[in-house]
């Protein structure tokens, strides 16, 4: 019996071990990102991993600009941060209120040409963005006029069929019990999903934010369709804007702005970890 016992805790490290090798694949990249980011100018391209001479020169002409000869080069990384918090809150907000009404519909209510309505929505899935995106793009930049506005990056994503889908797939799992009782108490159909349904799918709805949050915190593509005006650049947009100007060099502060990018998309993770690993694992079998 202790023999079994230590063979198997000797098997449990060695699969643990083996883990750890991808994880570390996909930090690499990142460390070197927040290791390039405390790296003075001479160091940037010295091909060493970590500086010698850490330093905060990099963040400092990130957020209070860098003079170059007798011309002030200016970086709005703070407007950029903002254009994406505001664009991330409102887009996760409208998305998780649209997809866990439409899920609530599918999972809870009978009504004509529901089958054929929820594989359609799962059809588009299966189109690729670049089938849709000029269609898009002369939508909404010729018949919205929404070309260098906050509408044009929040509006076309506030539905979203994957979010459907995995949210009807755990609410069909609620008892019909739950809702029956509420029903015979007085409550109405949105009284119910808000007291009962919501509390029950908060896994899933966590694993929607994630999911979510990171696709719209990443975006690049669209932003760069849809947006000329610097003040309108979300971090993705700038940060890939932060090219050699004027002759300065701004390798360091792109990896300082990278860094301070993933600080939101880090605590997002941690704060709803729990909620998240359960959506991924109980939404994913439910039937």
């Amino acid at each position: 019996m202790v023999t079994l016992t230590r063979r198997g805790k000797t098997v449990k490290w060695i699969i643990a071990a083996l883990l750890c090798i991808p994880m570390l694949l996909y930090l690499i990249p990142y460390m070197w990102v927040v290791s390039t980011s405390f790296k003075p100018d001479g160091e940037l391209h010295s091909g060493q991993f970590f500086p010698s001479n850490p330093s905060f020169i990099q963040y400092e002409r990130l957020l209070f600009g860098q003079k170059v000869g007798n011309v002030e080069l200016k970086i709005d990384y703070p407007r950029y941060y903002l254009n994406s918090i505001f664009v991330a809150g409102v887009s996760l907000l409208l998305v998780t209120t649209l997809d866990s009404l439409a899920a609530f519909a599918f999972a809870k209510f009978k009504f004509r040409g529901r089958t054929i309505l929820f594989w359609t929505m799962l059809a588009t899935m299966m189109l690729p963005i670049y089938a849709t995106l000029i269609p898009s793009f002369y939508m909404f930049s010729r018949v919205y006029g929404w070309l260098d506005r906050y509408e044009a990056l929040i509006i076309p994503g506030i539905i979203d069929a994957y979010g459907i889908f995995l949210l009807t797939q755990y609410m069909r799992g609620i008892p019909n019990e739950l809702l029956d009782s509420a029903r015979i108490d007085g409550a109405g159909p949105l009284r119910t999903f808000w007291y009962i349904v919501v509390p029950l799918s908060r896994p899933a709805i966590g694993t929607l934010l994630v999911i979510k949050f990171l696709g719209i915190w990443n975006e690049y593509l669209w932003p760069l369709l849809m947006i000329r005006k610097p003040e309108m650049f979300t971090l993705p947009l700038g940060i890939a804007q932060m090219q050699v100007r004027q002759g300065a060099v701004v390798e360091g502060i792109q990896m300082a702005g990278a860094a301070l990018a993933t600080i939101p998309a880090i605590f997002l993770v941690f704060l709803i970890q729990r909620q998240f690993l359960r959506g991924m694992t109980a939404g994913a079998v439910k039937a």
